[in-house]
C-alpha cells in the first residue's frame, strides 16, 4: 500500500505525556485530523500499569493538569452556552474533572479569563496563567454580561486596532497589541467570586513561561514589560506564594532565557548571552549564586536544547525538560536526531537514551522511561525506553561538534512500543544518509529512493530537493508524510542540513550576514554530491521546494540558478526591506540574521543585497507561490511581491493564497488547505519537472 495524499488524515499525533505526583500513572494527547469537519481532535489518553484507556471523547481536550494522584482537570467548552461562548471571542475558560479510576467528566469550575495553563496547589487552589487585555486588566472582575458585551465590541466591523508596541501582531495568535499573559491564584473556597482570583504579576508584564518550585510555595517566572517589547533579553523574578514578596534575578539586558527551574533547590537556567552569535545562539546551562547574588555559567558545553527535527505530522506541544531527583532531563537536537540528555548538579552533559528517530516528550513512570517519539520511520507512538546505564553514559562522547554524527557509534537503547495508534499507515521507506565534505565541513545528506529507482538505469527518476525552515532546524531520519507521498508518485526526495541548521554548535548555525552565501554553496554541493552517488536521478528533471527560511532559500535558488526545471516557494522571505517593518518577528530577526542595524549607514543596502528580490530579474524558473493570508510570521505581502516580479519578467508563475491560514500551514493547517496545498505542489512539479 502506497501513500497517499488521504494518508495525513490516518495520522495520529501525540503529544503532552506527564505523569502524576505519585507517578504511577501518565496521560497523553492523541490528535488526529477530522477530514469531513475540516478540523483536528484531541483526546485524553491513560497509561497506567502497561494498560492504554481512553478517557475523553469530546475531541476538544488538549490542556489538562493532574488535580490530584486521581484526577484531572482539562479545559473544554462542552454545553451550548459554552460553546457559544468560544465562539462569540469571550474571554472564558471552562474545566472539567474526570477521575483516572472510571466514570464521566463532570464540570468542575468555570473563569473569566482565557487560561493557557493551570497547576493544582493543593488545598482547592490553583496556580492559573492566562491572557488579559490591557485596556481593560481587570476584564475578569467584571459580569458575564460585560464581558459579553467586551467581546462582541472586538468583534465588530467598524472596532479599530490600535497599537503602541510591537509586536502588535503574532502569528497563530493574531492582533496582540495591548495584550499579555500574567499570573494568578484561584482559590475555589472562597464563596465571593470577586475574591477567588488574584492577581499575582503586575498586568503590564507580559510571562514568556513560569516554573513551580515543588513545595509549590514559590516560583520562577520570566517575560518582559509589555512597553517597549523591542528587548531581546528577559528578566527573571522569583515569587514566594505565602508572602507574596519577589526579588529580582536576572536583569532586563543580559540573558535570553529558554528556561528557568529549580533544581535541588539551587535556580537554574538554559539561556544565552547572545554575544557570539546572536538570536539563535546555543544554550549553555547557568545557576544563581545566592552569595554573590548573580547568575554564573555552570557549564560551557553548548545544548541544542529541544527538539527541532522536522516533519509535518508531529501535533501538540509537550515538556522538553524534566527535574528528577538526581539530575535535569532534557531533549537536545542533535545532529538529525532529537536524543534526552541529563545534567547533573556539577555541570556535567551526558546522553541518556535515544531512540532510531527522534524523541518528542518523555515522562518517568513507576520508575521507568515512557517517551512519545518517531522511531524507525514510524509516525508516533509511545514507547518504553531502557536508558544508557552509568558505566556506558560515561564513555559516551556528547559532544556533537566532531565530523560525523557521535550517536550514530552509541549502542542502540532497548525499547518496547506500547500503542499501535497508527498501525495502519502504509510501511515508510528510510533515507539512505550519506557524509560529504564542503568546504572543510563535514556534511550529511538524504536520499529517499522509490523501490524501482535502486535498480534503475541511469537519470531515469525526477528528483525534488527539500529544504527546511528556521534556518536553525533540522531534518533527520524521521516520517515525513508529504515526502513518502512524492516518492509514492514517483520522485526520489533529497534534502540536507546546511550550515545554518540545527543540531552542530554556534559555529556550524551562525549564518548572520551570508544569507545566501555559504548556505547556498552547502546545498549546490549537497546536490552534486548526491547525483554523484545516485546517478538514477536525472539532472534535467529536477525540482526545488521549501518553507519559511527554506522559501527563502528557493527564492534565492531561483535568482542565482537556473538547473532546477521548477520551485515550488512556501511561505517565504523575498525581501529583508519590507520584511523588518512587517513580520512579527522582523525587527529583531532581519537585522540580527543580516548582521547589521539602525547604526550602520548602509542598514538598508546590506537588507536589500541578501533579498532574492533585488536578482529576480535573473530568474528562468517557473515558480509557484504558495502563502497563507493570516502568515504573521513571513507576512503574505512576501510572497505577493516575488510573484508580481516573476510575472512582470516574464517567468511562468502561478500564485495561490490560502483563506484564514498561517504560517502553520503545511504542519497544522486545516485540512483542506494542506491537502490543496501538497496537490499544487505536486501538480506542479507534475507539469514541469516529471
Amino acid at each position: 500500500m502506497k501513500t497517499s495524499i488521504d494518508t495525513l488524515k490516518d495520522i495520529r499525533g501525540l503529544s503532552g505525556i506527564k505523569t502524576n505526583e505519585r507517578a504511577d500513572a501518565a496521560v497523553f494527547v492523541r490528535t488526529e485530523m477530522d477530514a469531513d469537519d475540516n478540523s483536528y481532535k484531541s483526546n485524553l489518553f491513560l497509561l497506567r500499569q502497561g494498560e492504554i484507556f481512553q478517557l475523553t471523547s469530546g475531541g476538544e481536550e488538549s490542556s489538562f493538569a493532574f488535580e490530584d494522584n486521581d484526577n484531572l482537570l482539562f479545559a473544554a467548552a462542552r454545553s451550548k452556552k459554552e460553546k457559544e461562548a468560544k465562539e462569540s471571542g469571550l474571554s472564558e475558560t471552562t474545566f472539567y474533572r474526570i477521575s483516572l479510576n472510571g466514570g464521566e467528566a463532570v464540570r468542575a469550575f468555570t473563569l473569566p479569563l482565557n487560561v493557557s495553563k493551570l497547576e493544582a496547589l493543593g488545598d482547592g487552589k490553583f496556580l492559573i496563567s492566562a491572557d488579559i487585555s490591557q485596556d481593560d486588566p481587570e476584564l475578569f472582575k467584571k459580569s458575564r454580561e460585560e464581558r459579553i458585551d467586551y467581546a462582541k465590541k472586538k468583534k465588530d466591523d467598524s472596532f479599530a486596532l490600535e497599537a503602541e508596541e510591537i509586536p502588535f501582531w503574532f502569528n497563530g495568535a493574531g492582533f496582540i497589541a495591548a495584550q499579555s499573559v500574567s499570573l494568578f491564584i484561584y482559590d475555589t473556597t472562597q464563596c465571593d467570586s470577586s475574591m477567588a482570583l488574584k492577581p499575582l504579576t503586575e498586568s503590564n508584564y507580559d510571562i514568556a513561561s513560569y516554573f513551580l518550585h515543588p513545595n509549590k510555595e514559590k516560583l520562577l517566572y520570566f517575560g518582559n514589560y509589555t512597553s517597549p517589547r523591542v528587548k531581546v533579553h528577559e528578566t527573571l523574578f522569583e515569587l514566594d506564594l505565602k508572602t507574596g514578596s519577589e526579588r529580582q534575578i536576572v536583569r532586563d539586558d543580559f540573558l535570553s532565557i529558554s528556561d528557568a527551574f529549580y533544581y535541588d533547590d539551587k535556580i537554574l537556567l538554559f539561556a544565552s548571552d547572545m554575544q557570539e552569535t546572536g538570536l539563535n545562539q546555543n544554550s549553555k546551562a547557568y545557576i544563581y549564586d545566592e552569595q554573590a547574588a548573580e547568575v554564573k555559567v555552570l557549564s560551557e558545553r553548548e545544548l541544542q536544547y529541544g527538539c527541532t527535527i522536522g516533519t509535518d505530522v508531529k501535533y501538540g506541544f509537550s515538556e522538553q525538560k524534566i527535574v528528577g531527583d538526581d539530575a535535569v532531563y532534557f531533549l537536545e537536537t542533535n545532529w538529525h536526531r532529537s536524543i534526552l540528555m541529563r545534567l547533573t548538579a556539577d555541570g556535567a552533559v551526558q546522553p541518556y537514551a535515544m531512540v532510531k528517530g527522534s524523541i518528542t516528550g518523555f515522562t518517568f513512570l513507576d520508575n521507568d522511561l515512557y517517551v512519545t517519539a518517531f522511531h524507525d520511520m514510524q509516525t508516533a507512538e509511545v514507547y518504553k525506553v531502557e536508558p544508557f546505564d552509568e558505566k556506558v553514559r560515561g564513555k559516551l562522547n556528547s559532544d556533537a561538534s566532531g565530523d560525523d554524527a557521535p550517536f550514530l557509534t552509541w549502542p542502540e537503547t532497548q525499547l518496547d512500543k506500547v500503542t499501535s495508534f497508527n498501525s495502519n499507515i502504509p510501511a515508510a521507506i528510510r533515507p539512505e544518509r550519506f557524509t560529504f565534505q564542503h568546504e572543510e565541513v563535514v556534511l550529511e545528506g538524504f536520499v529517499l529512493l522509490p523501490p524501482a529507482a535502486r535498480e534503475a538505469e541511469k537519470h531515469s527518476f525526477p528528483a525534488i530537493l527539500d529544504i527546511h525552515g528556521g534556518p536553525k532546524t533540522a531534518y533527520g531520519d524521521i516520517y515525513f508524510h508529504e515526502m513518502q507521498y512524492w516518492l509514492s508518485q514517483g520522485y526520489i526526495v533529497i534534502y540536507t542540513n546546511p550550515r545554518g541548521s540545527d543540531g552542530r554548535n554556534d559555529v556550524f548555525s551562525d549564518i548572520r550576514g551570508d544569507y545566501g552565501g555559504r548556505d547556498y554553496r552547502d546545498l549546490m554541493a549537497f546536490l552534486d554530491a548526491a547525483l554523484a552517488g545516485y546517478p538514477q536521478i536525472d539532472p534535467e528533471r529536477i525540482g526545488v521546494t521549501g518553507g519559511s527560511y527554506g522559501g527563502f532559500m528557493t527564492n534565492w535558488i531561483v535568482t542565482q540558478s537556473d538547473r532546477f526545471k521548477a520551485a515550488a516557494t512556501q511561505r517565504s522571505i523575498s525581501n529583508w526591506t519590507s520584511f523588518y517593518g512587517v513580520s512579527d518577528i522582523g525587527f529583531r530577526f532581519a537585522f540580527d540574521q543580516n548582521k547589521t542595524s539602525w547604526e550602520e549607514k548602509d542598514t538598508f543596502s546590506v537588507l536589500w543585497d541578501h533579498s532574492p528580490m533585488k536578482y529576480v530579474r535573473k530568474a528562468k524558473t517557473p515558480t509557484l507561490v504558495l502563502h497563507s493570508e493570516e502568515d504573521y510570521r513571513c507576512p503574505l505581502e512576501q510572497g505577493v511581491q516575488f510573484f508580481t516580479a516573476l510575472v512582470d519578467a516574464g517567468i511562468a508563475s502561478k500564485l495561490v493564497i490560502f483563506n484564514k491560514e498561517n504560517h502553520e500551514l503545511s504542519r497544522s493547517g486545516k485540512p483542506k488547505g494542506r491537502k490543496k496545498r501538497l496537490n499544487e505542489i505536486t501538480q506542479w512539479f507534475d507539469k514541469y519537472v516529471k
